[in-house]
């Protein structure tokens, strides 16, 4: 117990042996932390500097940096985030010319510069000056340079060799997070050497695995060589004594080195030679998963060497040579450009005997074998092999691929795309008036892309925000253009955009958005960033002629003297007006839009440093008509569908809201506001104990004979990576080896995340690849549904041994009705399970519920999921380490320990952990017809009198006793469950009455204030009679009413008698007189439908029967609705009684 004690998150910066938990971002710290080390003890007396831009795979380098000051600081390493990449280059040079220039007291001081793909060539020609100047003998420079091969989260799938080779600089690519640090002091060490800057490719396999790691085997073994002469920096020398040191003596001095110590690592070598394959990077361990997948359990005894190239460039010619030597073929496997088959085909020219080359194409056929595009996996390699071994000698156990299921022609399920976060300001910053095509951007608000790429332009590079139009507008038939641009790449880069805007004399606004992080990659301070008043100033002195400043807070900014002179402070709402005048100003002017990231927002609530909104929203169902108006005006996604008796309404999921507000801009009065200070019950909410039986349970571990694979499947921002780092941790304590590689990226913005764990007991678990090989899935926990049948998750699943536990509660695809978001059927979703897993290894429970109810929060749905796994015994690992690792983690422990064995606790008594919950363990079946049309019937009584409840129920029976005789129908009679619906929702048009009625005594109504009885409450409503129009729509505008209202409601809702009558002061609007036409009009339709019904157009009844309940909504939002649904109900109906009359002229 000690032991376990004794293990903290940060041993991988602090332990020299044991084991640790690390990702590959970690390693690199580790690295820089490892070098100061390793030169203490070596007698050299140096300092550490790190600078860069962060950019996926190495989003997060610069918050673990951060994190990790106490830690550097103590080895005198300097972290210092930069502007750019460009500059951070320049400063990491900078580092090397110490001894040139000033008498420091130190060796010298290694240097690391970090940056993704772009940023690289941005650095260029600051990295050229580096590689051609030379670096320090006892400093070093190495670039950690992160690719994005699949363009995941990047405008382009990125491969950095070439420029990287361009330069001279050497590219040492580590396949995991095991090889990171050995292989980057290595290429310190080649730096030193050789006095030249050094490359470390840093994929997502690396970048974004977690792994446990041996401290006591970090240091490689490295050989004193002879130095070169006068590779190291020098003064100022000519251009091509630079270029001569490099070509001549620094990589020269490198291939030496390389050489000498080994690097390149020879796996098999058979005494019998057939096919010798050179593997480049992570290809190294995707070819021996491959090997493993096709049979070959002992490559060498089947005549196959493999090569393991952990540096694409430079290759040294005697390895090639000597490896390749008496093959029949060389296979090279690497991802994108064949940059290793290149040099290989050259060394092997004039090599006396050249065995055949294949690589992107098969020697043979000529036809294409290794792809030149994306990336590699496994399972493509294995495909690669198989075209090389099936007609030679080497025997073969050729995979069965999984039998095409019965039901594989589902309807195919909708991909989960990434979506702006809960009240993201992007949400109303990048609204323009319809007509606009906007100029897209680096940055989260590039995420509009997915949702509506009709609205927006071709990308651009980061800093080339508003160039497209530079070049367009001469030629171009549109007079003015808008481009949005993020707080963090204007002080990157874009501010340059707006000069170059400004000296051309283009007329274009560009849209600021001021969200106070650098919400792309973690909430980071834009580095170099200015205030909002402080943009303004720049601005002007740059020639904007115009400024506005909008803000969903604008009273926060009350010294207008900060700000340049005749800027304009507005409200949000005023966006769209602001635009449609600014676009009539010539030449270049610019809106400051200011609006904290929400999710950035949220953590510094949490935390304290800003004080938490007041108020919480909620929306009251029986008043919802299920319009979706609120989803539209808010494009949020807290906003999510709510299963209702009378249909779908909306609901505001609290776990998520980051209080916006702008949700209750929807036309609807629905919006109940709840000032938190004044909330008693809810606030002192307590939760179910978890019963003491709990401790009688016995912790049941999977044995583990081989590696044991599990797959993660969920949404981005619920804590998937969390969960799986969780396992990692509870292997690491378990003194376990693990890894687990996770696919995130954009997808933390609501898209699909996916982590793939690979459990084993010895460290040549790191031999494998990070990523599960096809059909190899021990364990699914399907955090989000949706996600759990994606290509990317099923292709893992094998029917004969995978177990999964999937979440059943299924959140839609983005914003329900906006844009490309919708909901998915949870019985579509278990059919497509069933295609690939057997029926019984399945379990659907709807965990996000039970987490709620619980513990009080959805995001403990996944930890409560890992506990159903661990007490099923479907993981290797002790229940007490997972309880260990929890802690460890340091988030909500008590909240998550309790999910957890709340987790265990259903695994073994479904039963009482729903009744715990207050929730049904069964899907509640249809109420038979006769009660479901007298819950409507009663409804009515309430809404109006018994007499108008009885003409329900006269015209929904007449329907009923048709559809009885006929054939087709089913038990359920689908048909006169429509009617019901349909003539209820007509004859129950929710006028002032109503509304007053269902906020004061209807079943939601008396819940909730019962629930909040000592709160305050406002309402959001737009009362016709008294309310102002919107000047440019026409449309009412709703504003806020206090708690009074409540009485109001309570009075108003006493004279619904009146409803209808002359006295009804209501009824004589044109909406209402709209709502009881409409009402008569479905009476006479139904009528009519009683008399005509028969075989034949029962179905197209029932389809016909979708418009008429297409109208929802309040207002303009119903008128609009009742307007299209005219247009499209006499000619539906009108067809189907012609259908009849023929049927009877026949």
């Amino acid at each position: 117990m000690n032991y376990i004690n004794n293990i903290r998150l940060d041993d991988c910066f602090t332990q020299d042996n044991d084991l640790a938990l690390m990702n590959g971002v970690q390693a690199l710290v580790r690295l820089l932390i490892e070098q100061a080390k390793l030169d203490k003890d070596n007698g050299l007396q140096t300092q550490g500097y790190v600078s860069g831009y962060p950019g996926s795979p190495l989003g997060t380098l610069d918050l673990e940096l951060g994190r990790s000051k106490k830690h550097l600081e103590k080895h005198n390493i300097i972290f210092q985030p930069a502007v750019n990449e460009e500059l951070a280059a320049t400063a990491a040079w900078g580092t090397q010319m110490l001894g040139l220039y000033d008498k420091p007291e130190i060796d010298g001081v290694f240097s690391m510069w970090y940056g993704k793909g772009p940023g690289l060539d941005r650095s260029m020609d600051a990295l050229r000056h580096a590689n051609m100047g030379g670096v320090s003998k006892k400093g070093g420079m190495v670039l950690a340079v992160a690719d994005d091969p699949i363009g995941k989260s990047s405008t382009i799938a990125y491969q950095s060799e070439q420029s990287l080779i361009s330069a001279g600089i050497p590219v040492f690519y580590p396949a995991n997070v095991d090889e990171v640090i050995p292989m980057g002091l290595q290429a310190f060490a080649l730096s030193r050497y050789a006095g030249i800057c050094v490359a470390l490719k840093i994929t997502s396999d690396t970048a974004d695995s977690n792994s446990v790691i041996d401290l006591g085997k970090l240091r490689p073994n490295l050989y004193n060589l002879e130095n070169p002469v006068n590779v190291h920096v020098n003064r100022h020398d000519p251009a091509l004594d630079r270029e001569s040191a490099l070509i001549k003596r620094r990589v020269p001095a490198s291939k030496v080195f390389i050489k000498e110590n080994k690097i390149n690592n020879l796996i098999f070598n058979p005494s019998k030679k057939t096919l010798g394959i050179i593997t480049v990077g992570k290809a190294t361990t995707e070819t021996i998963d491959a090997l493993d997948k096709i049979g070959i359990k002992d490559p060498e005894k089947s005549g196959i060497g493999l090569f393991a190239c952990k540096i694409p460039w430079p290759l040294i010619d005697q390895e090639i040579i000597s490896f390749c030597e008496k093959f029949k073929e060389i296979l090279v496997i690497e991802e994108k450009a064949s940059i290793v088959e290149e040099q290989v085909a050259h060394i092997l020219f004039n090599s006396k005997s050249r065995p055949q080359l294949s690589g992107k194409l098969d020697a043979s056929s000529k036809e294409e074998l290794i792809p030149k595009i994306s990336e590699l996996s496994s399972d493509i390699i294995a495909d690669c092999l198989l075209k090389k071994v099936i007609h030679s000698s080497i025997s073969v156990d050729i995979p069965k691929t999984k039998a095409e299921a019965i039901g594989s022609n589902l309807p195919p399920v909708v991909s989960r795309t990434p979506w702006y976060c809960a009240g993201c300001p992007h949400n109303s910053g990048t609204k323009t008036p319809d007509e606009e095509v906007v100029g897209i951007g680096i940055g989260c608000h590039s995420i509009g892309y997915f949702l509506h790429p009709e609205k927006l332009t071709n990308f651009s590079q980061m800093g080339g925000e508003g160039g497209h139009w530079i070049g367009r507008a001469p030629f171009s038939n549109h007079k003015h253009t808008f481009q949005n641009i993020g707080d963090g790449t204007y002080a990157h880069s874009g501010s340059l955009a707006i000069r170059a805007a400004v000296s051309a004399n283009v007329n274009i606004t560009f849209k600021i958005l001021y969200n106070d992080a650098v919400a792309m990659t973690g909430g980071q301070k834009a580095i170099g960033g200015s205030t909002p008043w402080a943009i303004s100033k720049q601005l002007e002195a740059e020639g904007v002629k115009k400024i506005y400043v909008v803000s969903d807070e604008p009273e926060q900014f009350k010294e207008l003297k900060l700000f340049a002179d005749k800027v304009g402070i507005f409200h949000r709402d005023e966006l769209i007006n602001i635009q449609k005048e600014v676009r009539k100003i010539s030449g270049v002017t610019a809106i400051i839009y200011v609006q904290t990231c929400a999710t950035e927002l949220r953590r510094r609530r949490k935390r304290g440093y800003v004080k938490d909104r007041e108020i919480k929203m909620f929306i009251n169902p029986d008043v919802c008509e299920g319009c979706g108006d609120c989803a539209e005006k808010s494009n949020c996604v807290a906003v999510k569908p709510l299963e209702h008796f009378d249909g779908i309404k909306r609901q505001i999921d609290q776990s998520v809201c980051n209080k916006d507000y702008s949700c209750k801009k929807g036309f609807c009065p629905s919006f109940i506001g709840v000032q938190a200070g004044s909330i008693s019950i809810k606030e002192k909410k307590t939760f179910p104990e978890i019963p003491d039986i709990i401790n009688d349970f016995k912790k049941p571990k999977k044995s583990l004979n081989n590696i044991q694979n599990i797959i993660m499947a969920g949404i981005g921002g619920t804590g998937v990576s969390t969960v799986a780092a969780i396992i990692v941790m509870a292997a690491r304590i378990d003194k376990l080896f693990a890894q687990s590689m996770n696919f995130t990226g954009l997808a933390q913005k609501n898209g699909a995340v996916t982590s793939q764990i690979r459990i084993g007991k010895e460290k040549s678990l790191y031999d494998r690849s990070a990523r599960l090989p096809n059909e190899t899935a021990d364990v699914l926990l399907g955090c989000d549904a949706v996600v759990s049948v994606s290509p990317s998750i099923t292709r893992t699943l094998n029917p004969l041994k995978t177990n999964a536990i999937i979440n059943g509660r299924v959140e839609p695809v983005g914003v329900a009705g906006v844009h490309i978001g919708t909901i998915v059927d949870d019985s579509l979703l278990k059919k497509h399970l069933e295609n690939h897993l057997q029926t019984e290894n399945i379990d659907f429970i709807d965990i996000s519920n039970l987490a709620e109810a619980l513990v009080g929060d959805t995001v403990s749905a996944n930890i409560m999921m890992l506990g159903i796994a661990a007490q099923k015994g479907l993981l290797p690992i002790e229940v007490d380490s997972l309880q260990k690792a929890i802690e460890l983690n340091g988030v909500a422990i008590e909240q998550n320990l309790r999910a957890f064995n709340w987790g265990r606790l259903l695994c073994e008594q479904p039963q009482s952990v729903f009744t715990a919950a207050g929730l049904n363990s069964k899907k509640s079946e249809n109420i038979s017809i006769d009660k479901y049309i007298d819950n409507f019937s009663g409804i009515l009584e309430k809404y109006q009198n018994k007499e108008y409840s009885k003409i329900f129920l006269s015209n929904v029976k007449k329907v009923i006793e048709k559809e009885n005789l006929i054939k087709k129908s089913e038990k359920e009679l689908p048909l006169s469950r429509k009617v019901a619906l349909t003539l209820f929702r007509a004859m129950r048009y929710k006028d002032e009455y109503e509304v007053a009625r269902l906020h004061t005594s209807g079943d939601f109504a008396q819940t909730f204030l019962n629930e909040n009885k000592n709160a305050k409450l406002e309402y959001y409503l737009a009362p016709p009679l008294f309310s102002k129009k919107d000047p440019d729509t026409g449309h009412l505008l709703k504003r806020r009413f206090g708690h009074s209202v409540y009485k109001i409601f309570k009075i108003l809702s006493y004279f619904k008698f009146l409803r209808g009558t002359k006295l009804d002061i209501f009824g004589y609007t044109l909406e209402r007189k709209k709502e009881r036409a409409l009402a008569q009009k479905t009476i006479t339709t139904i009528n009519k439908i009683s008399e005509i019904l028969n075989d034949n157009n029962y179905k197209k009844i029932i389809e016909f029967l979708d418009i008429p309940l297409s109208i929802k909504g309040y207002g303009h939002v119903k008128e609009k609705n009742i307007k299209i649904a005219e247009e499209k109900w006499d000619k539906s109906f009108d067809k189907i009684l012609s259908n009849q009359n023929l049927k009877k002229v026949s």
